[in-house]
C-alpha cells in the first residue's frame, strides 16, 4: 500500500506487511487500529493519522512522527524514546502510565491528554503548544545506578595504579 495517497489501512497486519518491505508511513491513515504492543523503530512517519488508535504498552524509538495525529490515541504504558512528536496533535491522548526518554514536543498539544503516573526524562514540556495539565514527574534515577558508578571509578583507580606500577618496574 502507498502512503503518499493516505490509504487507509484496515489491520494490524496489513501495517506490519507494510513494513517489512518499507521504513516509511508518512501520511499513512492508521487511524482507530489496534497496534497494542507493536514495535516502530527507526520509521518515518510524518503526518500520520494515528488518531483513536490503540498503542498500549507500544515502543516508539528513533522515530520521526512531526505533525502526526494522536488525538485520543490509547498510549497506555507505551514507552516513546528518540522521538520527534513536533507540531504533533495529542489533543484527549491517554497517556497513562508510559515512558518517554528524549522526545521533542515543540509545538505538540497535548490539551485535555490524560497523564497519570508518566514518567518522563529529557523532554522539555514548556516548548508544547499546549503542555499536559499535569506535567509528568521525572525518571527516577535506578538505586543501583550509584553502585555501578562508584564501581567504575573503582576500576578506573585500580587500572592507573596497575599502570603506575608496571612504568617503575621498568
Amino acid at each position: 500500500m502507498s502512503t503518499e495517497n493516505n490509504d487507509k489501512y484496515e489491520s494490524r497486519e496489513e501495517v506490519l506487511e507494510t513494513l517489512s518491505r518499507q521504513r516509511d508511513l508518512s501520511g499513512a491513515n492508521l487511524s482507530g487500529l489496534d497496534l497494542s504492543e507493536i514495535k516502530l523503530t527507526g520509521l518515518k512517519m510524518e503526518g500520520a493519522n494515528l488518531s483513536d488508535t490503540n498503542l498500549t504498552k507500544a515502543t516508539l524509538a528513533a522515530i520521526n512522527m512531526a505533525g502526526v495525529n494522536l488525538a485520543r490515541a490509547k498510549l497506555n504504558e507505551a514507552r516513546i524514546a528518540a522521538a520527534n512528536l513536533e507540531e504533533a496533535d495529542l489533543t484527549g491522548a491517554d497517556l497513562t502510565e508510559s515512558r518517554w526518554f528524549g522526545v521533542n514536543v515543540t509545538g505538540a498539544n497535548f490539551e485535555d491528554a490524560t497523564t497519570t503516573d508518566v514518567r518522563a526524562t529529557a523532554v522539555d514540556w514548556s516548548k508544547a503548544k499546549a503542555p499536559p495539565a499535569q506535567i509528568p514527574e521525572p525518571l527516577p534515577v535506578p538505586p543501583w545506578l550509584p553502585a555501578v558508578f562508584a564501581g567504575i571509578v573503582m576500576l578506573f583507580v585500580v587500572v592507573l595504579i596497575v599502570a603506575r606500577k608496571r612504568k617503575k618496574s621498568d
